[in-house]
């Protein structure tokens, strides 16, 4: 592990974000550094500066507001777990933060950091692109929106410019009922997902599904919407759809699923548990707005 490089601590966006701009390539933004440990342990990156963004004030909340859920890119996961105490919206973020890493972990790691780190099998990407969720990007020449769908280009990659940060997550609130959910499959209660699905969809006052979107995890090189599940699901009624129903819906979000072997998992299982986790997914939506038990 590379031990020698320049500690940087800025206490603003705009000084963070003028010293990636001055160091170039070199220089790696630093939040909670989980995942970024990990890779310099691993002597798969050497940076020659590390640009700390802790002393920044104002960049860890959470505030719901009538319209819109804001996320500050510095907030904990910790922080997001406990985030359904103040908007049961963020029932499924909430769920999805415990499932993460040790409580110890998650008291350091950011939401920023885990989004940015773009793993395919990411757990807060599938649940953020299926609430829409949009980030607040700053870099040298200012900030703009962009939606999480288009944040990853590839393992580890992001369209993100150099000199960028993201410094917010926001959540569209629906004017129509909305429900989420997130499943995963794993091999220890903190591991990553060998494969992930989520879903959110919204319901008119008559039953039937508008919008929906349903995003996969560890399928693909990046976090992935199935276009052939959304459409089967877009203008049926909910209520009425029956178990084979859900389950050929989970047929069609596998067909859009290109999983590869490797050490954690056979591509074969990984379809096999798209088709499990999106009825799964589809089942947990139908309760939420029906009311039923769970």
């Amino acid at each position: 592990m590379r031990s020698q490089f320049d500690y940087h601590r800025p206490d603003s966006v705009a000084d963070a974000v003028r010293m990636k701009h001055e160091l170039g390539t070199d220089a790696l933004f630093w939040a909670g550094g989980t995942d970024l440990v990990l890779q310099w342990k691993a002597e798969k990156i050497k940076p020659l500066h590390c640009i700390d963004l802790t002393a920044i004030d104002g960049l860890a909340y959470i505030k719901s507001e009538d319209s819109i859920l804001r996320i500050g890119g510095l907030t904990s996961l910790s922080e997001i777990e406990r985030a359904d105490r103040q908007d049961p919206y963020l029932r499924t973020l909430a769920d999805v933060a415990r499932l993460m890493a040790t409580q110890q972990t998650r008291t350091i790691a950011t939401i920023a950091g885990n989004l940015c780190n773009a793993s395919p099998a990411a757990d807060l990407i599938p649940p953020l692109i299926a609430m829409g969720a949009y980030l607040r990007v700053t870099g040298e020449e200012g900030s703009r929106e962009l939606p999480v769908e288009q944040l990853m280009l590839g393992p580890g990659r992001t369209c993100l410019h150099d000199s960028e940060m993201v410094t917010e997550i926001y959540i569209p609130r629906p004017t129509q009922a909305r429900a989420s959910s997130y499943r995963r499959i794993d091999r220890t209660v903190v591991d990553i997902a060998l494969v992930s699905a989520a879903g959110a969809i919204t319901l008119d006052d008559d039953g039937v599904v508008g919008s929906v979107v349903i995003a996969l995890g560890a399928v693909a090189p990046t976090v992935i919407r199935s276009a052939r599940a959304e459409a089967m699901l877009r203008g049926a009624v909910l209520s009425s759809m029956s178990y084979a129903d859900l389950q050929q819906v989970g047929e069609a979000a596998a067909d859009d699923a290109t999983p590869i072997n490797d050490v954690r998992a056979t591509a074969g299982y990984r379809t096999a548990m798209v088709k499990v986790l999106v009825r799964r997914v589809l089942e947990d939506i139908s309760r939420s707005l029906t009311g039923e038990p769970e």
